[in-house]
């Protein structure tokens, strides 16, 4: 399903490029290794975004914990 999903946006996004460019003849391969590599870009910082913001969430629960509990 993932890789359904990553496909399909490539798909669109190699189609809009194509578009863009004025529907050059012969330029699929082009178009869908561009999309591919600005999906593949935009997924990494994602998933690097998304690992710093859980990994930055840890300490700031565990002091609210600590505050709710009314302990210093």
């Amino acid at each position: 399903m993932v890789d359904q999903n990553r496909e399909d946006r490539i798909r669109q996004r190699a189609y809009a490029l194509w578009e863009i460019e004025g529907k050059p003849h012969g330029a699929d391969l082009r178009f869908w290794e561009q999309a591919m590599n600005e999906i593949d870009e935009a997924d990494l910082r994602k998933d690097s975004s998304d690992t710093q913001q859980s990994a930055g969430a840890g300490p700031a629960i565990a002091k609210r914990s600590k505050d709710a509990k009314g302990q210093p």
